[in-house]
């Protein structure tokens, strides 16, 4: 197989892709020819182990996608993310974790982290703990963002002006709760928050929330001006988070509530009251997606919610499993009863 790479870079090879199937036994090291490759435009490399080298020069790779690919330490992958000068996409899932992981790039538009789920580390001969785990982006052109870990205690976002979009799904690690006298802890998820309060699209999961929600019992949410597309993925956790987060979207235009998957929706109760105000005089557009375990009499709440406070709602649509499809009569009879405040408001079933 080395023969075989080292033979394709040498043709000047624009894309690879390599995947080892022998990753249980681990032995397969990529050889370093190919870190000097100047014809390299899109590499992706999975279960294999990178061999430590001194310097990397990729001058032509755009996009780089690495999957469970082991590294000697943290510095060999930061050496080999410098070496792409021309970098526009990075995607690291199921990586050997390390103390700390830094992306900087000054050409860099969209990265997207992904961890493995597990609950320890071993890094050398240690056993690292998960709240000594950290991840520091610096990329000044990033206009994506994606991140899925509940390991990683600690994330750091520099020179965040360029973001347009985010897909946040992390808990700092709080698996033990949120502790408000941990300050640093409170710092950190607030410099967070504030370095991806400029984007104009984000998803984000209900387990993110509950700790932002928790965050919010000690410090004020920044305002997310530039916010016009929201979609929130829910897993077992309630809503009672939601309405507070929107109140710091005050120019929101489009949200998507719900998941792909039958998950449980606990609490409606709470949109009964007066609620935020601000997003729902800019709110133009609601999808509730219903594959959510709940009681029709639950759902028809949230949906009375927004058809009843959404002053320029242009439409809302009510999206069912197929579970639920024998309560649709009852659904569509409901929706009549319900007072709309933005006369030119459609409703969908589908």
């Amino acid at each position: 197989m080395k023969r075989w790479i080292t033979t394709v870079i040498q043709l000047k090879v624009k894309n690879l892709e390599f995947f080892d199937y022998s990753w249980a036994n681990g032995t397969f090291n990529i050889p370093t020819s190919i870190y000097t490759c100047n014809s390299l435009v899109y590499l992706k490399l999975s279960t294999v182990t990178m061999s430590t080298v001194k310097s990397v020069s990729l001058p032509s790779l755009r996009v780089l996608k690495l999957s469970a690919v082991k590294f000697a330490d943290h510095l060999d992958l930061e050496t080999l993310i410098s070496g792409c000068t021309a970098l526009e996409t990075l995607v690291i899932s199921y990586f050997d974790r390390f103390e700390v992981l830094r992306v900087c790039s000054q050409s860099l538009l969209s990265f997207t982290h992904v961890a493995q789920k597990r609950y320890f580390t071993h890094v050398g001969h240690k056993c690292l703990a998960e709240e000594d785990l950290s991840i520091v982006i610096d990329a000044p052109r990033l206009e994506y963002l994606k991140l899925s870990d509940h390991q990683t205690a600690s994330f750091i976002i520099k020179n965040s002006g360029s973001l347009v979009a985010v897909d946040i799904n992390v808990v700092f690690n709080l698996s033990f709760g949120f502790d408000p006298r941990d300050l640093p802890k409170r710092s950190m998820i607030g410099n967070f928050l504030v370095g991806i309060s400029c984007v104009k699209n984000m998803t984000i999961s209900s387990i993110t929330l509950e700790v932002i929600y928790d965050y919010l019992r000690c410090e004020p949410l920044p305002l997310f001006r530039n916010l016009s597309f929201l979609r929130v993925k829910f897993y077992n956790y309630s809503l009672k988070m939601l309405p507070t987060f929107l109140e710091s979207c005050p120019n929101l235009k489009s949200l998507v509530l719900g998941s792909t998957k039958k998950q449980n929706m606990k609490e409606i109760s709470m949109f009964s009251g007066p609620g935020p105000q601000g997003f729902l005089s800019s709110l133009e557009y609601v999808e509730i997606k219903v594959p959510l375990k709940g009681v029709v009499v639950e759902i028809m709440k949230l949906v009375g919610y927004f058809l009843e406070k959404s002053t320029i709602l242009k439409k809302l649509t009510l999206c069912l499993d197929d579970s639920r499809k024998t309560g649709e009569p009852f659904i569509r009879k409901e929706l009549l009863t319900i007072p709309r405040i933005s006369t030119s408001c459609q409703v969908l079933v589908l």
